[in-house]
This record gives structure tokens, sequence and C-alpha cells, in this order.
């Protein structure tokens, strides 16, 4: 019934002679000596393609025999760096780091295993490895010398690695633990971390240098939301000189809210502890405000509303005496560009509008990419201010003005009659094109709409407060998004929108993608809305008790099996896993990604019969209400060992949960395999051009384990739940 290699015959490991000369080849690792390795290496052709002889590199490894490693036949195989970078056996990872240097992955655990070395401001050895070995600094480390290391020391550590060092952009991407690294900074480029930093670590030099190179001043930090002017601003010991020096290279930064949320500090209030400084940034925006307004020339139309903007704020959070204020108030601005932003508008009114430039914009800041296989693609998330701000639409910027300056203005009647205007205009246009069908770009084009409703909803959303508990104000203008937004709740152009995009990535109707956007309009039932991958995503927090949750709990409960495996690695097994915390995540790209592999898969299974036809057990769940999605069978299988899963999880947080993803996969054709050392790189083979799409390894029948699925095409797998949960021993 089953693939596996027949009674009596030998397997392909065994007919290769792997099995007979992978022992004493191991054992030769093991004990460091390097002439019986070499000895036996010269007789067993393709050794680095062997299994055997990969087990004896990563058991040399873990012996700390660096010696053993010299072997050339042994490959680039990664195992070994990971042990050691895990053990942290210099001596051996300095054997492994011409290898590891050809690949991006070998690159990163290496640096990986650096940060010991600058946490501890040992200046010696990273010299060493990023001099003589060559390995190249990273952003993270960089943070890491500012922030963490050694405050004497700290000078000359950031200076060491800055020469090495190869993106000065690239965030840190550190999980944060309250061992090693405190939750703030996990997310830190260099310029924040730079702007952070310690008295004696601070490096005005170092700040210069990195403003020479040309680093991103837009880019937020994800925890506090924070652009690296509020650091700057904030830093008691940061050089008046430097705080200037950033605001006049990115002049949006003075005018941003932290977490861009109104209510928060402006960079000037975050200078609140130095009055020369607080007072120099509000001199730097009334100066920003008053060259912009005399730059506007006769096609500048598109600049009026910002200006507006800019200018209400500035009067929000002045300070300075009017004989600082050359030209007095900058109601002149509000004054002078509001008519005229009216009149252009009354004058559009009675014509569509095209908005094809604007959609072409949004599509090059947003490009649509294949998530399951552009893994640069995969952290690249951008909120719905992120792709605004770039766009620096009048429909972006009414948004912002109407919240963020609303309590400013005596009469909002007429930006909510410029909302309204803005927000129809576009979507009328974008229905027009999806209707026509016939636009090489429609698919640009409808993304561009989705867009446009996902702005309002993300504006309309009632935020908490972040986690440093800054509180959001009353916003006055409240009731103006609420009422906009509502009147497009039921809107036609809302459906004509919603049923192409559906159409085109084949988005399940269990969905109801168009009533969680009506929702959303109301303030109601999303708690995260971004795109990634060039598509919407949406969060929706599944609570307890609700019949979703019950359901995944029920699954939990359905599929534990408390059997232990050595990747427990000497741990124990629960008696139980409870689920705490749900949310459920309608990524649209990946799931169209996963609908049209999976139609693929289909027509070849047609094709082509399948490779096995035993059974794939599953477990039903009686609780709750099933998410509909992800029980249809489809040739895959339904969760069925939670337990499993639950071996390669670490609890993370102040509450020490640890997450799950709750996936539907399409399995196809499925390679099966009882074998009780099977040879990995054949499965893998069969799987990558071998006529196969998945691998069932069946250690249930082989060592009363459980029955393991692999699947090498990611888009036959579609992640819908986050599941953050807690053993119960």
């Amino acid at each position: 019934m089953g693939s596996g290699a027949a009674k009596g015959k030998a397997s392909p490991r065994e007919a290769s002679g792997d099995v007979g000369l992978a022992a004493p080849t191991i054992q030769a690792a093991i004990a460091g000596n390097q002439e019986a390795q070499d000895a036996l290496l010269q007789k067993w052709p393709k050794a680095a393609q062997k299994h055997g002889a990969r087990e004896a590199t990563c058991a040399a490894v873990k012996h700390g025999q660096a010696e053993a490693l010299k072997a050339p036949s042994l490959g680039a195989e990664v195992n070994p760096l990971i042990h050691a970078v895990e053990l942290r056996e210099w001596d051996c990872i300095e054997m492994l780091v011409p290898r590891a240097l050809k690949y991006n992955f070998s690159t990163g655990l290496l640096q990986e295993g650096m940060m010991d070395f600058v946490v501890a401001g040992n200046i010696d050895m990273m010299q060493k490895l990023l001099v003589t070995h060559q390995i190249p600094g990273n952003g993270k480390l960089l943070c890491a010398a500012l922030l963490l290391g050694p405050e004497e020391k700290a000078h000359a550590m950031a200076s060491e690695i800055v020469e090495h060092i190869k993106d000065l952009s690239q965030p840190s991407s550190v999980e944060p633990s309250e061992e090693k690294y405190p939750r703030g900074w996990e997310e830190f480029a260099p310029i924040h971390a730079a702007c952070r930093a310690r008295k004696a670590a601070l490096l005005p030099n170092l700040l210069e240098f990195l403003l020479g190179r040309g680093v991103t001043l837009s880019l937020k930090t994800s925890f506090a939301k924070r652009l690296p002017l509020h650091y700057a601003a904030e830093n008691k010991h940061m050089p008046l000189k430097v705080v200037e020096q950033l605001a006049k290279a990115y002049p949006d930064a003075m005018f941003a809210h932290v977490n861009d949320r109104p209510g928060r500090k402006l960079p000037c209030q975050c200078a609140s502890h130095n009055d020369e400084m607080k007072e120099r940034l509000e001199e730097l925006m009334y100066q920003h405000v008053c060259s912009s307004f005399d730059a506007l020339g006769k096609d500048s139309e598109g600049e009026y509303i910002r200006l507006i903007r800019l200018a209400l704020l500035f009067e929000k959070v002045c300070s300075l005496p009017d004989t600082k204020l050359s030209r007095g108030s900058l109601s002149f601005v509000v004054e002078s560009l509001l008519p005229k932003k009216l009149e252009v508008e009354t004058a559009a009114s009675s014509a569509d509008v095209d908005f094809s430039a604007e959609a072409v914009r949004f599509a090059e800041a947003n490009p649509r990419v294949d998530l399951g296989r552009d893994s640069a693609a995969k952290v690249k998330v951008k909120s719905i201010a992120d792709i605004g701000q770039v766009l620096k639409s009048d429909f972006w910027e009414l948004l912002k003005l109407v919240e963020h300056c609303g309590e400013m203005v005596s009469d909002l009647s007429q930006f909510r009659q410029m909302l309204c205007y803005e927000l129809e205009s576009r979507l009328k246009w974008v229905s027009q094109q999806a209707q026509a069908g016939k636009s090489e770009t429609l698919s640009d084009q409808v993304r561009y709409g989705m867009f446009v409703f996902a702005g309002l909803i993300a504006e309309v959303l009632t935020a908490p407060a972040d986690e440093e508990g800054e509180a959001g104000e009353e916003k006055g203008a409240d009731s103006v998004l609420s009422s906009v937004a509502s009147s497009f709740a039921s809107s036609e152009l809302l459906e004509v929108v919603v049923a192409a995009y559906c159409k085109e990535l084949q988005i399940p109707s269990a969905w109801n993608l168009l009533g969680i956007l009506q929702e959303g309009l109301m303030g109601q039932g999303i708690k995260a809305i971004v795109f990634s991958g060039g598509d919407l995503v949406i969060k929706q927090t599944m609570l307890p008790g609700s019949p979703r949750f019950d359901w995944v709990q029920g699954l939990f409960e359905n599929t534990f099996l408390k059997r232990y495996t050595r990747d427990r690695r000497g741990g124990k097994v629960p008696e139980a896993l409870e689920v705490k915390e749900l949310e459920q995540v309608l990524n649209c790209g990946s799931w169209g990604e996963y609908a049209n592999t999976r139609r693929r898969v289909h027509g070849e299974l047609q094709e082509r019969g399948p490779a096995w036809t035993g059974t794939l057990r599953t477990d039903e769940c009686t609780k709750g209400e099933a998410a509909e999605p992800l029980t249809a069978v489809n040739n895959g299988e339904k969760p069925r060992a939670v337990s499993k899963s639950d071996e390669y999880t670490t609890p993370h947080g102040s509450n020490d949960l640890r997450t799950i993803l709750l996936c539907l996969s399409c399995l196809g054709r499925i390679n099966y395999n009882d074998e009780r050392r099977p040879d990995g790189d054949e499965l893998a083979a069969s799987c990558q051009g071998g006529g196969y799409h998945s691998i069932l390894g069946d250690r249930e029948k082989i060592r009363g384990t459980y029955r393991e699925i692999i699947v090498f095409d990611e888009n036959l797998i579609y992640p819908g739940y986050i599941c953050r949960y807690r053993r119960i021993d």
C-alpha cells in the first residue's frame, strides 16, 4: 500500500555503502581522529552528498573537534554551523566560516553568534571575526553595541562594526527576552539606536556618518512607532546640532506624532526637557511651512491640504513668542489655501476624474509579490499610513487633517464635504474600471480601491493606548470620520470593488470579506488592517467563549497525544494545552497563491492519479463552530497531533505563551515512507521535481510516535489562525 522500502531488499542507502561507512566516520569525527576520517572519506564516493558524512560533521562540532572539520569533501552543510553557533564552539565555527559566507542564511547564523561578544564588549574577538574572517556586520550588532554592551566600550565597538556593515537601514529583528534583550528595541535600525544611545556611547560623528550614507529617516520602530527624530529629541544627552541635522534632513518628521496617533507627542514635545531644543524645533517647523507656502506654484493644488494640516499642527503646539514669528500666525496659510481648494473641487466635480497615475504610484510603492517564494518580502508588512505617506494624495491628507487637527477647526463641514468627494470620486473610478474589465492594470486598480477603503477603516478603528502608556485623547473629528465611513458601508461602490478583488484571488465566500469591511467602516470587528506582499491582510480577535474559539480549543484537546519524542530534548510532555488567545488572519494575497497552487496540484492529481491510497486519519471536533475554509479536506489532513507541533515551540512575552499556526494544506501526490532510516535527500528530491507534492513519514508505525507530513512548496499551505496557548503540567 505504501511506497516504503520493500521487505527483503536493500534500501538505496545500504546499496550505496552509506550505512557501512557512516558509523566509523562518525566515531572518527567524535574522537578527533583526522587521519582515520580522511581515509574513510577517500573510500566514500561523493561523501558530501551522503547523510552519514554530514552526521559525522555535526558529531565533530558537538564534541568540539575542530580539526575534523578540515575535510573538504564534507561540503557546505549548514547543520554543523547551526550546532556550532548554538554551542558557541568558536574553534569549530572558525573552520566553517569560509563555507558559511557563501550563503545569506549561514552568514546570519554567524552574526547571531557574534552577539555574545558585542554584549560582553569583547572587541578583540570582534576584530578577529570582522577583519580576519571577513564576517560582515549588521544592524542588529550595531544596535547591540550602542544599547546593550558595556558603556565604556560602546564607542570602540560601534566604530569597529560600522566599518564592516553592508546595510545601515536594516532593522535589528531581535526577539525580546527578559534575560537578554529588553522589549522596545527589537526592531531598531542603527539610526534609532544611535539617536537613543547612552551618554558615553553617544556618537554624534556616527549620526553624521549615518546621515551621510543616506539612511532611511522615515523608518519607524515596530514597538513604539517612533521616528529617529523622536528619539533624538527625547535624548537628554543629544547635541542640539545633531537634532537640527535630523530635522532638516527629513522635515516631515517634525510634524509626525508618536505612533502616528493624535494626542501623542510631536518631536518638539519630546524635547520638553530642553527649552532651547524645543524652541529650535518649533522655529524649524514654522520656517518649513512658510518656505513651502512660498514655493507653491500654479500646479501645486495637491499640496494645499498638506500645508493646511502642517500649519494647524504648528498652531496647536506653538509656544514661541510673537517676536519670533516673522509673518505672524500661520492662520494665513489656512485662510489662503482652503478657498482655493474648494474652488478646485467645485470645478472638478462636474467631470469624471482619472486616478490612473495615483493607482500606478500605489502599485509601485506596494508591489504584489509571491510570499511563498520571496523570502525577503515576508517581512515587508506595510501599514496603511506607510503607504498613504508615499502616495501623498488629497484623500490621505484629508484623513490625517480631520483626525489630527479636527479639534482646531470650528466648522468641519467643509472638510467633511471634501473628504466625501475625494473618496467617492476614487471609488467611482475604480468601480468603472472593474466593471469594464479591459484594463491591463485592472488588478492594481482594484487593489488601489481596496486600499482606499482600508485607509478609511484604519482611521476609524479606535486604537487602545499603546504599550508606552500614552493614551490617545478624544478627537473632535470622531463624528466626522465615523459619519463618512458609515455612509460608505452600504455603498454599491464597495460591493463592486470587493467582488472584483475576491474573484481575482478566489477568496472563499465563508470569509465574508464584504461584511468584514462593512463592520470595519462602522469601527467594529477588525483588530488590524495592513498590506503584506501587495495585498490586504486583516486580523480579527476571536474571544474566549466564542464558537470559533471553542472549536480551536476542541482541536487542541482532541489532537493532543501524550507521547515523548527526542525533539523534546529531555523536557517532559505536558498534560494538556490550553488556548489563551486566538486571532484569525485573512491574508488575501497568501490565499490567492494557495488557491492557484492547489488548483494546479488538483490538475496533476487528475492527470497522474494518487501516489498513495492509504487513509489520512482525522479527528472530529464537536465543540464550537468549525472554520469552513479550514475543514474542507481537498486531499488534505485536518489537524491531528497538536502535541507534535508543541515540541518545536518556545515561550515568549511576559505571559510566557507559546504560538502555533493552524493551517490548511494541500498534500497532492503523497510520498509515503515507513523506513526506519530514510534518505532525507532522496525524499526531498521526490518533491522537488520528482513527481510528488508532500512526504508522509509514518513514525507512528515505526516508533510509536507521530505521522509527520512535510510540504516543500509554501504555497501549498495557508496559515489561517494564530493560536497562543500555555502548557498545563
